[in-house]
């Protein structure tokens, strides 16, 4: 009985402590207007896109005007990134440069080069009212030796820069009224190549395989046996 008595007045005593709280302490805190809910980005938060290298184990910060050697593997993300600061790396697994571009080598005076678009978290990165693609882009370009890692992001995708050489939208995204201009990047056969266009081959070949078929047809003609005539 002494036990339950005990017992009994440790609850009274928890109950009457949590009653004597004030209620501010009790409630949620509370959001002033305009401001983002906990855990989401800030809306004012500045967003965009940044540039960056792989070096086989991590993704390093790099500029829109450097230039990356043949075989590189650059990648380019879009996310909130405050204070100046550079903003998140691409995400998922490091691209690698045998798995997208094969073994083949660019010809002389071109290089090939892996790029990843990765277009940033759904819920975090995207300005309030917009939606990031789906899917990111993944391609081997080919381009100029000189070619900066903003003009092979151009070849993979189109690309929209500032009065700074800045990318502002990739492949449309983000939609919002952007500043700028559309990179052009001169162009380049997927692999780098210079022979004849895959086209004049085809067209070539389809006219010698129609001439053939015309010679066979009248020899064909010519050496059929003629049968007499009844009489």
């Amino acid at each position: 009985m002494l036990r339950a008595c005990r017992v009994a007045a440790g609850v009274a005593l928890g109950a009457a402590a949590f009653l004597s709280l004030p209620h501010s302490a009790l409630a949620s805190p509370s959001i002033a207007p305009g401001e983002p809910a906990p855990g989401a980005a800030d809306p004012h938060a500045p967003r965009s896109w940044s540039a960056w290298r792989s070096d086989g184990t991590a993704w390093l910060s790099t500029a829109p005007g450097d230039t990356p050697e043949g075989g590189s593997v650059i990648g380019w993300r879009f996310s909130v990134a405050p204070d100046g600061a550079a903003g998140e790396s691409p995400g998922g697994d490091l691209p690698s440069f045998e798995a997208v571009c094969g073994k083949e080598t660019a010809a002389a005076g071109h290089k090939r080069v892996v790029v990843a678009v990765d277009f940033g978290d759904g819920d975090a990165d995207p300005y309030p009212g917009e939606q990031p693609p789906a899917q990111g882009v993944l391609k081997c370009v080919a381009g100029a030796e000189d070619a900066t890692t903003a003009q092979l992001l151009a070849s993979a995708a189109s690309v929209r820069v500032d009065a700074q050489g800045g990318v502002v939208s990739v492949d449309g995204y983000p939609a919002r009224p952007q500043a700028g201009t559309d990179l052009p990047v001169p162009a380049v056969t997927p692999d780098g190549g210079g022979g004849p266009p895959i086209m004049l081959i085809a067209g070539g070949a389809g006219a010698l395989a129609l001439l053939g078929a015309g010679a066979v047809l009248a020899t064909r003609r010519r050496t059929r046996p003629t049968t007499p005539a009844n009489r």
